[in-house]
């Protein structure tokens, strides 16, 4: 904790205003090219980007943050080679590591390692339930997740400072199972840091998810507990990034999702749309709600709105279908 205290020392940062104008870049358009310029070990012109989007402190379409499309990027084999095996994962270190040895005093390529690992970690893991997971993939596992908190120690004693870098952190507080009053205490410092960094607030979402360490309707009570620091059109807006959380065609968010408000839902849906843009990603997450509370006219209107579904957000093609056909049917 001493190095989490530490990192944000001496930093000033303030509240981001919505943007003006909305920003027209997608996450893909983002994304494009940094998966070009990644393969092709174009480390200096990464810099310059990684760079570029700190200081700016750059949104895409939608207020998801550059700097965290960034290192999504990054920070998973499937995102750049379209599956995960270990020759995959094997590649991609190879290049973080190409990357640290050209620029040894970025913070950049180590934080994208440590979120590398902390996915390499998962990989091993699997999605199965912890009593499927046998003693060997446990050990990998743990030495993975070891691997990113290193890293990340290693990135806090550059100059540079990232709000990735907290990001992260959280990642290994859940992954390596830290406590709630220090998993909130990293949340505390993380906001100080950077006030308007959303993605904090969905990452510890994550953590308190009843399969690793909260319990049903935790999310729900934290949204609306936070939320109420705010006022609207913020207020909803932060309330909608946080149980969106919850938009997954998975068993315990899926359970879990009757436990928010729904109107608050869709106002914060509509708030951010109307300040930040269209983004396909909301859009998803709104139209999986919709069919689940059974608005079909807020259905209608997020599937309107798509260019295409979000494999994370519906998993299954054939449900997908089946939600659009039945906001589509009058």
């Amino acid at each position: 904790m001493q190095a989490v205290h530490d990192y944000g020392r001496s930093h000033q940062s303030s509240v981001l205003p919505p943007p003006s104008p909305i920003p027209q870049e997608t996450d893909d358009d983002y994304e494009a090219p940094i998966k070009k310029l990644f393969l092709a070990s174009d480390f200096t012109q990464l810099e310059k980007i990684a760079q570029q989007s700190r200081a700016q402190r750059g949104l895409v379409r939608g207020g998801a943050w550059q700097n965290h499309d960034f290192y999504n990027v990054l920070g998973s084999s499937e995102v750049l080679w379209g599956e995960q095996t270990e020759e995959d994962y094997q590649k991609q270190i190879t290049l973080l590591n190409n990357w640290i040895a050209a620029f040894p005093d970025s913070v950049t390529p180590r934080i994208a390692l440590a979120r590398l690992y902390l996915d390499y970690a998962y990989f091993v893991r699997g999605e199965g339930p912890a009593d499927g997971v046998s003693d060997s993939q446990w050990k990998l596992y743990n030495q993975r997740n070891i691997l990113a908190e290193q890293t990340l120690l290693t990135a806090a004693g550059l100059k540079d400072r990232d709000p990735h870098w907290y990001e992260a952190m959280v990642d290994v507080a859940i992954q390596a199972g830290w406590d709630k009053p220090s998993e909130l205490e990293l949340l505390n410092q993380a906001v100080a840091f950077e006030p308007s960094y959303y993605h904090y607030y969905r990452q510890h979402a994550n953590y308190l998810q009843p399969q690793w360490y909260g319990e049903p309707g935790e999310i729900a009570k934290f949204a609306e507990e936070t939320s109420l620091r705010l006022k609207d059109p913020e207020a909803s807006i932060l309330y909608f990034r946080i149980t969106s959380t919850l938009a997954c065609n998975c068993e315990v968010e899926a359970a879990d999702l009757p436990s928010i408000s729904w109107p608050k839902f869709k106002s914060g849906y509509v708030s951010v749309t109307r300040l930040y843009g269209k983004s396909n990603l909301n859009a998803n997450r709104l139209a999986w709600a919709a069919y689940k509370f059974g608005d079909k006219a807020a259905a209608q209107e997020a599937f309107a709105s798509m260019d295409h579904m979000e494999h994370d957000i519906w998993w299954s093609p054939e449900t997908y279908a089946k939600a659009r056909e039945w906001a589509t049917t009058p």
